[in-house]
């Protein structure tokens, strides 16, 4: 058996649902097969101190963070590494056994695990990059069209205004006088 303590951190607003989601995420352990939850303590939420417009976050009031820690015991070091990759901690201690040893196919096991993985999120991030950058260049054709449309704008409110300023400088030729002899 392989005990570990993972924590695993989570951040948003507002904290009454940063800790929901997160102990709701933490709690998923207790339903996984093969795994034997010891303890799952999940912290308050606390306000993040940080410039969000300098990290392009959207205003919409203070950030939140709160950490799980979960204890726990797996059947092997392949499975923790499974574990680790559906939960996604910032950090795991291994706690037990004080020294790990596997035989080849469990060695192999976890390198295809891991490798495997590491392919999925690297083609998912690519995938993602890709998107990125399509969305920028449509942004910019469609920043081109609104520039051309507003420029065509000013250009007919400026007609106008040219044409509303002739007819007003147009000057009146005063009436002819009649001129009857008497």
């Amino acid at each position: 058996m392989v005990r570990a303590i993972m924590i695993v951190e989570i951040a948003g607003r507002p904290a009454e649902h940063v800790r929901m989601a997160l102990e709701s995420h933490a709690n998923i352990l207790n339903d996984v097969k093969d795994v034997e939850v010891h303890t799952i303590k999940v912290s308050e939420p606390k306000e993040l101190e940080m410039d969000q417009k300098a990290q392009g976050i959207p205003e919409g009031g203070p950030m939140f963070t709160c950490f799980a820690e979960l204890d726990f015991e797996v059947g092997n070091f392949s499975r923790l590494s499974e574990i680790m990759f559906d939960f996604m901690p910032s950090s795991i201690e291994v706690i037990e056994p004080a020294n790990v040893s596997m035989n080849i196919e469990e060695a192999t096991s976890l390198l295809n695990n891991l490798s495997g993985r590491l392919h999925r999120y690297d083609e998912v991030a690519k995938v993602a990059q890709m998107r990125n950058q399509q969305m920028l260049e449509k942004m910019t054709q469609m920043g081109k069209v609104l520039e051309k449309e507003a420029e065509k704008k000013k250009t007919k409110e400026t007609k106008k205004k040219k044409k509303t300023t002739k007819k007003k400088s147009v000057k009146k030729k005063p009436a002819k006088k009649s001129s009857k002899k008497k």
